[in-house]
């Protein structure tokens, strides 16, 4: 019976710790729109574009380019995965470059520059149960 119990608090726990990832994948993708707009002034063009071959992040409009953006996130006290930026790996971005591609296509759209940007999401700490402090890199033509 102990350790059916264990066993039930070890999934529990699983569950919580990827419910904490989606809530900071979610704040992460947040903060990186709120950037787009406010301190960059492009809009927002399509979030979490999603195909059966994944998902898109954000896409963003800036003059005459398309955007197609990767947003990462990390916490600041370090992870055993590598940083945010490491977390781009070339299969990430080959995924992304199809996925712009498909999503090209799905929108009939031609003649249209564009491009594969980044937005590195660092996590620094909780201030309350909500809200992070964090540090927000964009990194153009990241791929």
């Amino acid at each position: 019976m102990q350790a059916h119990n264990h066993k039930e608090s070890c999934n529990e726990h699983k569950l919580q710790a990827g419910l904490n990832r989606i809530a900071k994948g979610k704040y992460a993708e947040d903060a990186a729109s709120r950037y787009i707009v406010k301190e960059l002034g492009w809009d927002i063009v399509d979030r979490n574009w999603r195909c059966k071959a994944g998902e898109i992040d954000l896409v963003a409009r800036d003059g005459e380019w398309l955007v197609f953006i990767e947003v990462r996130s990390r916490s600041a006290a370090g992870s055993r995965f590598g940083s945010a930026r490491e977390a781009i790996s070339p299969r990430k971005q080959h995924q992304v470059r199809k996925l712009a591609e498909l999503y090209m296509y799905s929108k009939r759209l031609t003649e249209v520059r564009i491009r594969c940007d980044a937005i590195v999401v660092t996590l620094e700490s909780t201030v309350n149960k909500v809200d992070y402090s964090y540090h927000l890199e964009h990194i153009r033509q990241a791929f």
